[in-house]
């Protein structure tokens, strides 16, 4: 994409030297209107040009900027994944496959695909034990949303 921008920009360049040459070349008095003027025509080219300018830096700010916040969110999810993985060591419950839309997802986070997800075990359940982590009852209660 970006040099998509550096052809525009050397495009623009072009444009302004050509403008410059005709209007070298043409006459003082050619009864040519206003809007048609090579000089004013420069001076909108410039303007252009500068607007292109704070285009292309703003577009660098947001690329970084969304870099950033891709980071943060895989890291995020790295450390989520490692306290879930605990949860499941450290609870009797059942280990279920990621489905095939939570693996797509994972894939594009850079995470692990093959993590499972837990759920309380029908045992666990029966007995009306308490899950030792708090993402087991958030499971109960909303399934679906893991």
């Amino acid at each position: 994409m970006f040099s998509q921008f550096q052809k525009s920009e050397a495009d623009l360049d072009y444009l302004e030297r050509r403008l410059k040459l005709d209007f070298i070349n043409s006459t003082a008095e050619n009864g040519s209107s206003a809007e048609e003027n090579p000089a004013v025509m420069l001076e909108n080219l410039k303007a252009v040009k500068a607007k292109y300018s704070l285009l292309c830096s703003e577009v660098k700010d947001i690329a970084n900027a969304q870099k950033e916040s891709m980071e943060g969110i895989r890291t995020s999810l790295s450390g989520i994944m490692e306290v879930i993985k605990h949860c499941q060591e450290t609870s009797d419950a059942e280990v279920v496959s990621l489905t095939e839309l939570e693996q797509e997802a994972a894939a594009l986070l850079g995470a692990a695909a093959n993590s499972p997800k837990t759920e309380v075990s029908p045992s666990e359940a029966a007995q009306g034990q308490q899950p030792q982590c708090e993402y087991f009852s958030l499971r109960k209660n909303k399934k679906g949303f893991a």
